[in-house]
């Protein structure tokens, strides 16, 4: 029988003086459009409590939510905190309610209680998290991925501060590059530029080839990942050249345990009673301490079950792709690079005076957009910026962009190699 709303008193009522009168229940229930037992409940509870147990209302399940066993205030009072105060939690909240006047002597919940109470009646005061970035991927071949860092604040007797630019290949365990800069300041010291990290890959590349992809830190010489700002000039180098940019998690130190971890092995070997005399001493140990390490010394790590490195690996020496410095602006890939800036679009503020800073140059989109945000993405066409409008995706302008040229990217002025000319490549097999 199909499912109905409950029986109303009158039914009720018809059921029970139906019964009276001498009348089946299988007919009366027929009538009704209920089921029997629906129709002898009701019969039953007519002869036992009269008519008062008819018209007596309908029990209803006891009410049910997150703070449904508290006294009712208190789920008014918790909601009204919140109201006044979006960004607090849910344990913020409770020591506000246990501070509230009106909800003295009461049992109040527990903080995971208010937390599903706040889930329920008002989703929309919950702070929203942002999705976790996802984890870099991991290397399953040689020169599948490096990892580059830098060992910073390394001091040296003759009163220079050194920073020691790492390259590490997880897979083989190798140490491919450890390369020492001075970067004191009359401060203190600051940071590697652009141009020296650059350097310091391309003799990596000389020896080694060119890697599939690249893992670093969220230095600023570094950048973010692109689907959250706009790329540095490092990231678009390394596109350029058709290796991979990958970055590591904010707040994620694991994230490049290889390259930590080689840190503290080659500084265990450069370790002496008196710090080193200059930065010539220092890149003499560092270029000792890596031939040991690949070399010589016994390695447990990854797979080198206590053969050294480059034993375990040979396969380090051949490169997959070879390099050499004056082909690289014929290697380098601009249209490559152009296809991948066009993949994202990125959201930026409109300045008071209606300009927006992308990278190291600002473009004008007009007084009338000040303080709006605006949606900017690059058109490989004809290589402008094309400038939307926030909320209606309205096109407001287009500009050319600027320093997206493979000189400024790379650094090199150097003029590409002739068709019918060629560079000797060396291979080490």
């Amino acid at each position: 029988m199909a499912h109905r709303i409950p029986l109303t008193i009158a039914e009720r009522e018809a059921i029970y003086y139906g019964k009276l009168r001498g009348r089946w229940l299988r007919d009366l229930a027929e009538e009704l459009s209920c089921s029997l037992d629906c129709a002898r409940k009701w019969w039953r509870v007519g002869r036992d409590q009269g008519l008062d147990g008819l018209r007596r209302p309908r029990r209803k399940r006891p009410k049910t939510g997150a703070l449904s066993r508290f006294h009712p205030l208190i789920a008014e009072r918790a909601l009204y905190w919140k109201r006044q105060h979006p960004k607090r939690g849910p344990t913020r909240i409770l020591a506000d309610l246990e501070k509230d006047q009106t909800l003295e002597g009461l049992v109040l919940p527990k903080r995971t209680a208010l937390a599903d109470f706040f889930h329920q009646v008002c989703p929309d005061l919950l702070q929203k998290r942002q999705p976790r970035p996802a984890a870099p991927p991991s290397a399953r071949h040689v020169h599948e991925l490096w990892k580059v860092d830098g060992k910073e604040a390394v001091r040296l007797a003759d009163g220079t501060i050194a920073t020691v630019f790492e390259v590490r290949e997880p897979v083989a365990c190798a140490c491919l590059g450890a390369m020492a800069h001075a970067v004191q300041t009359a401060k203190a010291w600051r940071k590697l530029t652009l141009r020296e990290v650059q350097a310091d890959l391309r003799q990596v590349f000389i020896e080694f080839g060119l890697p599939l992809g690249i893992q670093t830190d969220r230095e600023k010489v570094y950048g973010r990942p692109p689907m959250e700002a706009f790329p540095t000039l490092f990231t678009l180098w390394l596109v350029g050249l058709g290796i991979n940019h990958h970055l590591t998690r904010p707040g994620r130190a694991t994230d490049q345990a290889h390259i930590e971890r080689e840190h503290r092995t080659i500084f265990d070997w450069l370790e002496q009673p008196q710090p080193l005399a200059d930065l010539e001493a220092l890149q003499t140990d560092l270029d000792e301490a890596r031939y040991m390490h690949n070399y010589v010394l016994p390695s447990n790590a990854g797979d080198c079950q206590g053969r050294p490195p480059m034993e375990a690996h040979p396969e380090v020496l051949r490169p997959l792709r070879p390099y050499h410095p004056a082909a690289e602006l014929a290697l380098f890939d601009l249209a490559r690079m152009d296809c991948f800036l066009s993949q994202y679009t990125w959201s930026y503020q409109v300045s008071k005076v209606g300009q927006v800073r992308i990278a190291d140059h600002m473009y004008s989109v007009g007084t009338a957009y000040a303080g709006q945000r605006v949606d900017v993405r690059f058109d490989p066409q004809d290589r402008h910026f094309v400038f939307c409008d926030g909320q209606s995706g309205q096109v407001i302008k287009r500009r050319l962009a600027k320093g997206l040229n493979v000189a400024t990217i790379t650094g090199l002025n150097m003029p590409v190699i002739p068709a019918d000319e060629s560079i000797q490549l060396s291979f080490p097999w």
